[in-house]
């Protein structure tokens, strides 16, 4: 979120001052030789308290037809639009609705006269299409008429109230309004804490705070992503971690930062990303619900990415479908007039009929029923459907039916069915009966009007970009005993069956030999296991096989020469080999280890081979002095790992958390793809990271994160006074590093070279300048036994307190309270005439660590 520059009311130093000045944009009208009309977009800048004010600066002019602002200066041929009387012609635009529930805009132009000639009525230019953009010349569509006035939009001000006749601001209070479509303003209610109870300013005064905003930003910590909700209210902010879930809430670990990633073209990141946005308030001509998604990129191009059914939470790309329009003005179901069962035979009536209408989301006919009208049930045609005869007993006025709304005084409404009776020759209403919805007698108790459409649900929604991490690239492999002699094909050899417990993880006993085999010298026990693990859905092809073993040599005697040895084969073909020491002592123990990359289809296949040969008996007098060698073994802990290589085997996609904006309570979780097909995770959602190693998203030069307007003074005629005011851009980036990205004129009209920078703050006075004052910013942990009190701080003007790993204990005026883990207190003075924060005020650290983050006031 970016920072919004505060107003330079003490010439750019933060600290309130005795002047009030904040920089504002104006616009004039200018008329061009061709007729057409321009704005010009003027800013007036700060000076210092007891300096003159500065000319506007020209920002640059815009086109009230497309609403593009070009910078600089107006066009040469631009002037005033009138000679010795003010006029200036403009533009206006009018929402329509159109028969199949869309909306265009009516562009409408107020031209100028001569100063004794009447001012000619608004021209119609042209009509808007908004979805599209497309301007089409003319009159408006020949089926568009006005919209429905209900609320487009609300607005919350808050407002300051002083209640003991003092002048000054003591209380807040909140007003809501309603936004119609014709662009009139309503005030719904007026309140202070509870919406429900009403409340009457007693003298409303200026005052500076404004309503709550909220934002919901993406971090990283040592754990991972997670998000963090950003609350401000009257200068105070404060903020709550959570997961990605949207309401667990989430304790930091490690160094908060963005999380890797780039702008999906290997590029380094903008300083703001571009964030999908959804607009909420349309409809399918069916009714349901959907928004339309958006996108703003870092130079601010908006391009439409697709659609949300927001029932079914389906994405699709491209345009909504015809037909779409504001929600409440639907045109899926229409009724026809009352029609008549008729027997063709003798011509009675035999029941009343409406005819109901069934329209596609592209506004074709999808369906028709008949319809009950007593009681809303689909009707069997006994007949044949007709107009209603005349002069048979059965009505001969047509009837219709609508449905209005029963609003009692205190604001509930009552939805119920009126039947108005025409004349069939003239068409004038005669009657009228009304019935509730079951079709039963109904009398109104309240205002009867036209019922208005249920408000929308208010909903805030995250999309995150996740990786769908693999879990099954390393499975846990099966190991079974196999004939050994394949991999030690020699005389000496002596095949060990049996040996499945070992490969089970238990123990295995090979008792030293008394015998050579016949025919050789020696005595060689071998035994070998086949490894086999389920190959995952993805993978590169290859894996990684690690195999170890403990071995005791248990004598009698050492071992002669090369005792033995470990050995990891694919197939017939050896992969890896690990020697035991050469002449192994008796009572020698240690790990033999092999490991080596495979062929994954091989692991799957069963290709991989373990074998072990150990020396039994060893009659080499050659080599052997003593011989014979009688060497006998305890084989242990034997383990076997699998690991597949699934690096790319990530793929990424977008998750959607929907909450409720009251109560915070996830509503719904989607995946889709990233081109917003829905998507099912099969592996375990989180930061793209493969499990096979590395990250899917190369880590990118972290960019400034927030750039800042301040002030500055110049002294440009050595006098030791400020006498011209520029601005200084800082950058902040990730790491809170601020760097200054040049200086400006005021206005930001060009750069500009200091002479010498002088503080704003310094006056001219021949009684010498007033002291001035700043705030001192302290930090303590609390850990144990120890407490902060604010009675140790005289000029204590704000505290913070946040709970880390456990929970405190905050002890006011109103007793003791808790603490909770991950919570962020905050108290402040609220004016800047305000002497102190007044205690009492306690923060003890109870079962983890509490940080105490405050300010007090120092004279400079």
């Amino acid at each position: 979120m970016a920072v919004q520059p505060l107003p330079c009311d003490d010439g750019g130093t933060g600290t309130p001052g005795a002047c009030s000045c904040s920089p504002s944009i104006a616009s004039a009208p200018l008329c061009r030789a061709d007729g057409t009309t321009v704005l010009l977009v003027l800013r007036s800048g700060c000076v210092a308290c007891g300096q003159a004010a500065t000319d506007p600066a020209v920002v640059g002019w815009i086109d009230p037809l497309t609403g593009v602002l070009t910078p600089g200066a107006a066009p040469p041929d631009a002037g005033p639009c009138s000679m010795g009387c003010s006029c200036s012609p403009s533009i206006d635009t009018t929402p329509l609705c159109r028969a199949d529930g869309t909306t265009v805009l009516l562009v409408v132009r107020n031209d100028c006269a001569d100063c004794d000639t009447p001012a000619p009525g608004p021209t119609v230019v042209g009509w808007l299409d908004p979805l599209t953009g497309v301007f089409t010349p003319g009159a408006a569509p020949a089926d568009a008429g006005p919209c429905d006035p209900g609320c487009v939009d609300t607005v919350c001000r808050q407002l300051c109230d002083d209640t003991d006749g003092d002048g000054q601001a003591d209380a807040t209070y909140s007003e809501l309004w309603c936004i119609k479509a014709d662009g009139t303003a309503e005030l719904v209610l007026t309140y202070q804490d509870d919406p429900s109870t009403p409340y009457t300013p007693t003298a409303p005064v200026d005052c500076t705070y404004g309503c709550p905003e909220t934002e919901t930003v993406t971090l990283c910590d040592a754990s991972g992503p997670f998000l963090r909700r950003f609350t401000w209210l009257g200068g105070v902010g404060s903020y709550e971690d959570v997961a990605l879930d949207g309401q667990t809430p989430h304790v930091v670990s490690g160094t908060v930062g963005v999380c890797s990633g780039d702008d999906g073209g290997g590029g380094t990141l903008c300083p703001e990303q571009g964030t999908p946005a959804a607009t909420l308030g349309l409809c399918l001509a069916d009714g349901t619900p959907i928004a339309v998604v958006v996108t703003r990129d870092c130079n601010g191009v908006v391009t439409q990415d697709g659609w949300i059914n927001l029932t079914t939470g389906t994405f699709s790309a491209g345009a909504p479908p015809a037909g779409a329009a504001a929600c409440g003005d639907s045109r899926a179901f229409e009724l026809a007039g009352l029609l008549c069962d008729v027997d063709p035979a003798t011509g009675d009536v035999l029941g009343l009929v409406l005819v109901e209408y069934e329209y596609n989301p592209d506004g074709s006919l999808a369906s028709v029923r008949l319809v009950d009208p007593g009681t809303g049930a689909t009707y069997t045609l006994q007949g044949q459907l007709s107009i209603c005869p005349g002069g048979t007993g059965t009505p001969t006025a047509d009837l219709d039916l609508t449905v209005l709304c029963d609003v009692q005084a205190d604001g509930t409404a009552a939805p119920f069915l009126r039947d108005y009776r025409r004349d069939a020759t003239t068409g004038q209403i005669t009657g009228l009966t009304d019935y509730g919805l079951d079709g039963t007698p109904y009398t109104p108790t309240g205002t009867v009007g036209v019922c208005s459409p249920e408000a929308e649900p208010c909903r805030n929604a995250s999309t995150l970009l996740l990786c769908d991490l693999p879990t099954d690239g390393d499975p846990a492999p099966t190991v079974t005993d196999t004939n050994p002699t394949p991999y030690y094909p020699y005389g000496t050899g002596a095949p060990v069956t049996g040996a499945q417990a070992l490969w089970d993880g238990g123990t295995l006993d090979l008792p030293a030999g008394t015998s050579p085999q016949p025919g050789t010298p020696g005595r060689v026990n071998s035994l070998a296991a086949t490894i086999q693990a389920q190959r995952p859905a993805c993978d590169t092809g290859t894996a990684h096989v690690t195999v170890s073993v403990n071995a005791l040599q248990q004598g009698p005697d050492n071992g002669c020469a090369q005792t033995g040895h470990l050995r990891l084969f694919n197939g017939t073909t050896q992969t890896a080999l690990t020697l035991l020491p050469v002449n192994t002592p008796a009572g020698w123990f240690g790990t033999l280890t092999v490991e080596a990359d495979v062929p994954a289809a091989d692991l799957a296949a069963g290709n991989i081979t373990a074998a072990l040969a150990l020396d039994a008996y060893d009659d080499n007098p050659g080599q052997c002095a003593p011989s014979p060698r009688r060497t006998g073994w305890e084989l242990s802990a034997f383990t076997a790992t699998t690991v597949y290589d699934q690096t790319g085997c990530d793929p990424q996609f977008l998750r959607t958390v929907t909450v409720d904006c009251e109560t915070g309570t996830v509503l719904t979780v989607t995946d889709a793809t990233l081109d917003g097909q829905p998507y099912t995770v099969t592996g375990q959602a989180a930061q793209c990271t493969a499990a096979g190693g590395g990250s899917c998203c190369p880590e990118q030069p972290c960019p400034a994160q927030t750039v800042i307007e301040a002030c500055r003074c110049d002294d440009t005629d050595a006098d030791g006074l400020p006498d011209v005011g520029y601005v200084e851009l800082l950058a902040v980036d990730c790491a809170g590093t601020v760097t200054s990205l040049g200086t400006y004129t005021d206005g930001l009209t060009g750069p500009y070279t200091p002479v010498s920078p002088v503080d704003c703050t310094t006056l001219g006075d021949e009684e010498g300048a007033g002291p001035t004052f700043g705030a001192q910013a302290h930090r303590v942990e609390l850990t144990g036994a120890a407490t902060w009190s604010a009675a140790a701080w005289p000029t204590l003007q704000s505290v913070t307190a946040v709970a880390h790993g456990g929970t405190g204990t905050i002890t006011t005026a109103d007793g003791p309270s808790t603490l909770h883990q991950g919570e962020a207190a905050t108290w402040s003075i609220a004016r800047d005439e305000d002497a102190r924060l007044t205690g009492p005020l306690v923060i003890a650290a109870d079962t983890g660590t509490v940080t105490v983050t405050f300010t007090t006031g120092v004279q400079l």
